[in-house]
């Protein structure tokens, strides 16, 4: 069984196969992929992003762990966070909110509560997370949890056949921002 992860607002369950069609909402929305990936049809995103992301998740696992976020008091699910380990006490965060959920400060809340759990649960090192440039939501969001921004990466990522800029931020645990 997963540990109980709350705050304020918010929970957290693991990704269930229930959830394909929600996720597949997610992927599918151009205004939540916009700066995250090019379109893919419905079994590239079954095969690539959703299933590999079920099998059950503990500390030392190679795959994502993928929480659906959901407001207390409601079933809907507001959106997808989590993380994967990269070694050496570290892991890479990511998050997708519905389109609906956003600018609500759900973010923020979530990638704060993510980023506790792995930080002072887990005992992981350092939090990283990579962003499209120009994503300027996202951006904002990392650095209202305290993420510093610690370089771009120059044409490192193709989206929309378009080599973009990649912004790089990083987080430890005596950074993190209360909420």
């Amino acid at each position: 069984m997963f540990p109980e992860i709350t705050s304020k607002r918010l929970h957290y369950r693991q990704l269930v196969a229930d959830d394909w069609r929600f996720f597949l909402s997610l992927q599918q929305d151009e205004r939540v992929m916009r700066y995250v990936a090019d379109p893919q049809s419905e079994e590239e995103i079954r095969r690539d992003r959703f299933e590999i992301r079920l099998p059950r998740w503990q500390k030392g696992s190679t795959h994502w762990l993928c929480l659906v976020i959901i407001e207390k008091g409601c079933s809907a699910p507001l959106g997808v966070t989590g993380f994967i380990d990269r070694g050496d006490g570290i892991v890479e965060v990511g998050f997708l909110l519905a389109a609906e959920s956003q600018g609500k400060g759900f973010g923020t809340e979530s990638l704060h509560d993510i980023a506790r759990y792995a930080l002072k649960d887990l005992g992981f090192r350092k939090l990283v997370a990579t962003v499209t440039a120009g994503n300027e939501p996202s951006r904002r969001t990392l650095l209202k949890v305290g993420f510093q921004q610690e370089g771009t990466l120059r044409k490192s990522y193709n989206l929309a056949g378009e080599w973009r800029d990649d912004w790089v931020f990083g987080l430890f645990a005596d950074e993190l921002m209360p909420l």
